[in-house]
């Protein structure tokens, strides 16, 4: 056979098959397994692998028709009737194994390319021709069905399909028609009958198998069917359990008859058994369903199940559940279950656990109820309005401070209905609150209000109103009035400001109302403020006679008015300071001021001093006030002085000087100087008098008698004593130790500090601590001090003595001088002033005086120490008097350090 007709074979075979397996599904197996293919497509693919199949076995025939047409249009029908069989039967198969696929192929091309005739007998090496090529063909359609399960790509798979299965069909094909090749062309060929019976056979099986396999298919379909239905009902059963678990709900469900069917984890949750079999009969009782105060059972057509089995539908009805000893309150909705045709075939009921939720609400209620009653005993009326002002709640209260009943009121107007409201200052107020208005405007959101409302009884009654909005997602929603009684308050507080504003003897307006009344009056070139102080009202008072005080108070006071017909203002600054406003200056006090006042049938002189000012409306009356007040200090009694800057400029340097001792008693810049005291026979020291200085950094050097006196008044005399003693103490030690002798310094004490309670105790605490410090230590104590309380200084002097201190009394001759005094005081030393000394040379009288004070004191064994020697004249004549010691600039000024030793040595020096 030529090659050429060989290839066109090849050609058919594998384009034909190649066509078929496209049409069907190929190359995917799992596809055709699906059988998805319709069946036009089935048949379309089995007509052209049919024809593929004929053409194949024509083309080797090469043109010979060894029978006639019918019987080649018979033969066709056959191949596209196994065609369609095997593709019909290749779907479900196509996942098998290739050893079954392979045979079935194979069957069919060899049925369908078996000849209708009858072969002459042939030699047997041409049957075993056939047989190679039939089994040639069946390995390669093996090899092409093993190639394909591969997974190869679609076009290599169609590809492996045709060249496979088109090189079987064309070796088959071959099979049966190269023993025509070898026979005469001219031998006759007859039809082959049994060839015939034998394809008719396979038609019929073939026909048999598509019947089979239609069956087959319906079976499978309707199976898959039923399993597709069965999953879908399975499947929403289960969606069903499923959302009927999610749910939060106890959910029961029973059937036409009563009888519990369903329910969810929860129901069983709640009643702790499996609510399932029961009738309707038993439900009550089995899963303890009460009334919601648990009273008694549920009846039966009480029951929220029950009544949906007999068509109704349930909302929210509260039932009580009680297992064991937990009781529960649930609420319920339940509904019938119908079917299509309406007909009730069940009911459901699903209970949710409300029992937190009606506990909070009986609490809510209870607290509603406690709430109201609180207040309706609270004090103030609350009073709820919308924003037309409509009422929407109020308290018992309001009807009681209104004089109305409340309750028949339905608008705000309605309450005061025949009132008058007035503002605080007696102003008539309309009906429509001023608050309200600005609350609706937008103008405040809380506001605060004084009235007075005179009700329709003609009773008045002063309330402080508070309003405020109430806001909802930042809109205002109503407005709350709070209303507050507070009578009683203001008439209390008008009986307090004439209390705190006016001095209560007088009438006349105190020091703080003065000042602001004098704010507001006229001003006047020559307006002056006159301060007037009546020191006799202090004096009575501290000598215990307040009535008297009282009564001059009130006499001094319609004096100062009658003296000042035209003045401004009056008013009474403390008990015994007095000003007044005046439109023009003055110089002088009225003598009417200063006349005597009979007082219980005695005369008094009023003690009155004043100081006037100018008062320009540009200057605080505050400053001005406490300007003139210090300036009074220094006011002579019955006099008027005129407010001058030089009076205010002591005044500032007295408050200068005491905060800076203030700062300096903290820091202590304080130094001690020392001056000597000297034997006028040996010119030897003796001893020495501590000195205390001060240079402030701000005033420059402030003198003893300007400091000492005001730390007296400060009561910090005590820190400054503590501090000169202790540097005394410390410098004696140094000059007993320079002179090698014991040297002894003398402290000055104020009478402030000798009178003190606790100066003993401080100076016993000292020799405890420091005990060389009587030997090392002195005092010097003034006249003035002693005399004051001369009995308890001597005591403190005694035990000082005792104790082994150095005593002097200090500036003898200076205050009252009493000579029998100094019999009482145990002092080692007498110290003559220095005006004794310094007209001693020149004034004969001067030098008898001072003579006879040396031998007073040398007759009670007590020496003299003579102050202010500064020649020496004045230690010449004192020597000649047998005084016996001496202290001045003739000897040494005070020194911060002294070198005592040097000191010593140059006094000595003198004799």
């Amino acid at each position: 056979m030529p090659a050429q007709s060989m290839m066109l074979m090849f050609l058919c075979s594998a384009a034909s098959l190649s066509i078929s397996a496209v049409l069907i599904g190929l190359p995917s197996r799992e596809r055709l397994a699906e059988n998805t293919t319709s069946f036009s497509r089935l048949f379309a693919a089995a007509l052209i692998m049919a024809t593929g199949l004929k053409a194949t076995q024509w083309t080797a025939l090469d043109g010979l028709t060894p029978l006639p047409p019918t019987y080649w249009a018979a033969d066709w029908s056959v191949a596209l009737a196994l065609s369609f069989t095997f593709l019909f039967w290749y779907p479900r198969h196509a996942t098998g194994r290739a050893a079954h696929i392979t045979p079935a192929l194979l069957a069919v091309v060899i049925l369908a390319q078996l000849p209708l005739w009858r072969w002459p007998a042939l030699p047997v090496q041409t049957y075993l021709t056939v047989a190679g090529l039939l089994l040639s063909g069946g390995a390669v359609s093996l090899a092409g069905s093993l190639l394909l399960r591969r997974g190869t790509g679609r076009v290599p798979a169609i590809v492996t399909i045709g060249v496979s299965q088109g090189l079987m069909i064309t070796l088959v094909t071959l099979a049966f028609t190269v023993p025509l090749q070898s026979l005469p062309s001219a031998a006759p060929l007859t039809p082959s009958l049994t060839a015939s019976w034998m394809k008719a056979i396979f038609l019929t099986g073939a026909l048999a198998l598509i019947v089979r396999e239609v069956q087959v298919r319906r079976a499978r379909r309707f199976q898959q069917q039923v399993q597709e239905k069965t999953a879908a009902l399975q499947r929403e059963q289960d969606l069903h359990v499923a959302l009927i678990e999610s749910l939060n709900d106890q959910v029961v469900i029973c059937d036409a008859a009563g009888q519990l069917v369903s329910h969810n984890a929860r129901a069983s949750d709640l009643h702790e058994r499996n609510p399932i079999g029961t009738f309707p009969v038993d439900w009550a009782q089995t899963y303890g369903l009460h009334t919601t105060n648990f009273s008694r059972f549920l009846h039966l057509e009480e029951i929220p199940l029950y009544r949906a089995l007999h068509g109704e539908q349930v909302r929210d009805t509260l039932i009580g559940v009680q297992t064991g000893q937990t009781r529960r309150v649930v609420t319920c909705n339940a509904n019938p279950i119908r079917n299509a045709q309406g007909t009730i075939i069940g009911a459901v009921v699903a209970m949710n656990d409300v029992t937190d939720r009606e506990q909070a609400r009986q609490e809510l209620e209870r607290t509603a109820a406690r709430h109201a009653h609180i207040l309706n005993a609270l004090d103030e009326g609350l009073l709820m309005l919308d924003l037309d002002g409509g009422i929407l709640s109020f308290n018992d209260r309001v009807t009681h401070l209104l004089g109305v009943n409340a309750a028949a009121a339905s608008h705000f107007s309605d309450l005061l209905v025949g009132s008058v409201v007035r503002d605080a200052n007696g102003q008539p107020l309309p009906m429509r609150s001023v608050n309200f208005t600005q609350m609706l405007s937008g103008q405040a959101s809380v506001a605060d209000s004084v009235v007075e409302i005179i009700r329709p009884d003609g009773t008045s009654i002063w309330l402080r109103n508070h309003v405020q909005g109430v806001y909802q997602d930042q809109k205002l929603t109503s407005v709350l009035y709070t209303m507050m009684d507070i009578t009683s308050q203001t008439r209390l507080n008008s009986e307090l400001q004439r209390v705190t504003r006016y001095a209560p003897l007088s009438g006349l307006p105190n020091r703080e109302y003065f000042c602001h009344l004098a704010q507001v009056m006229p001003d006047a070139p020559e307006r002056t403020l006159l301060v007037l102080r009546c020191l006799s009202v202090t004096q009575l008072r501290t000598a215990q006679q307040p009535r008297i005080a009282e009564l001059l108070t009130v006499h001094f006071t319609r004096a100062l008015q009658e003296c000042y017909p035209d003045a401004l203002l009056f008013g009474q600054l403390d008990e015994q300071t007095f000003a007044a406003l005046l439109p023009h200056g003055t110089a002088h006090l009225p003598a009417e001021l200063l006349s005597a006042v009979l007082v219980d049938g005695e005369k008094l002189f009023p003690r009155v001093s004043a100081c006037a000012r100018l008062w320009p409306v540009t200057d605080d009356l505050g400053t001005a006030i406490h300007e003139t007040e210090g300036a009074l200090e220094s006011v002579l009694a019955g006099t008027l002085l005129p407010f001058e800057a030089r009076h205010l400029e002591t005044l500032r340097r007295t408050l200068l000087l005491e905060s800076r001792l203030r700062l300096a008693l903290t820091e202590m810049p304080f130094t001690v100087h020392y001056q000597p005291i000297v034997n006028l026979d040996t010119g030897r020291l003796v001893k020495a008098e501590a000195l205390i200085r001060w240079m402030d950094e701000h005033m420059g050097f402030v003198p003893p008698d300007q400091f000492i006196p005001l730390a007296e008044q400060m009561g910090q005399i005590q820190v400054i004593t503590d501090f000169v003693v202790r540097a005394a103490l410390k410098e004696a030690r140094r000059a007993s130790a320079l002179l090698g002798r014991p040297f002894r310094i003398a402290v000055n004490l104020s009478p402030v500090e000798l009178n003190a309670p606790d100066f003993m105790d401080r100076i016993r605490h000292l020799t405890h601590c420091e005990p060389d410090a009587p030997e090392h230590l002195g005092f010097e104590v003034t006249e003035g001090g002693v005399l004051e309380h001369l009995n308890v200084v001597s005591g403190h002097l005694q035990q000082l003595r005792d104790w082994g201190f150095g005593l002097a009394l200090d500036d003898f001759g200076t205050g009252y001088s009493a000579l029998s005094v100094l019999q009482h005081l145990p002092i080692h030393h007498l110290k003559l002033d220095r005006t004794f000394v310094w007209g001693i040379g020149g004034n004969e009288k001067q030098r008898v005086v001072t003579a006879a004070v040396v031998d007073l004191a040398a007759r009670l064994n007590v020496d003299v120490i003579c102050e202010g020697i500064e020649t020496l004249e004045h230690e010449g004549i004192l020597r000649s008097m047998q005084c016996a010691l001496g202290q001045g600039y003739l000897y040494s000024r005070p020194l911060p350090s002294p070198d005592w030793s040097a000191l010593d040595t140059s006094t000595a020096l003198h004799r």
